[in-house]
């Protein structure tokens, strides 16, 4: 599981003796495939949650956060969810409205060394 998102502290049991969990045993058991699908459903998620939280904490609700966007509330509600699968720009467009720049980083998944990162502008 990613970093921005946790789990409710009484869906897991307590490590066994080789130190996993029973939800931590099920994911080693997946194949490549299945992890791969995992990790989509995992940033979906991440995504949705960043979209959510950039709103609630300009204080805006999902009108308010629209009308700044030029986009209707039924787009903003979509967003919020991890089925909508939204493109980087529409994402970039969308913080920028609320008043927010983006910034994409391309970090080492074995050390976590960032190896580069770009600031996107805002578009004027």
């Amino acid at each position: 599981m990613s970093t921005t998102t946790t789990l409710h502290q009484g869906s897991r049991s307590a490590p066994d003796e080789d130190g996993l969990d029973d939800i931590e045993r099920y994911v080693a058991s997946f194949d490549k495939r299945e992890r791969r699908e995992l990790a989509a459903a995992e940033a979906a998620i991440d995504i949705a949650i960043l979209l959510y939280r950039a709103r609630e904490r300009r204080g805006l609700s999902q009108t308010a956060a629209a009308e700044l966007a030029g986009l209707r509330q039924q787009a903003v509600s979509r967003f919020e969810r991890p089925s909508a699968n939204p493109q980087l720009d529409t994402i970039r467009t969308y913080l920028n409205a609320l008043g927010y720049a983006m910034e994409i980083r391309a970090i080492d998944a074995t050390t976590g060394e960032v190896a580069a990162s770009v600031a996107l502008s805002n578009r004027t």
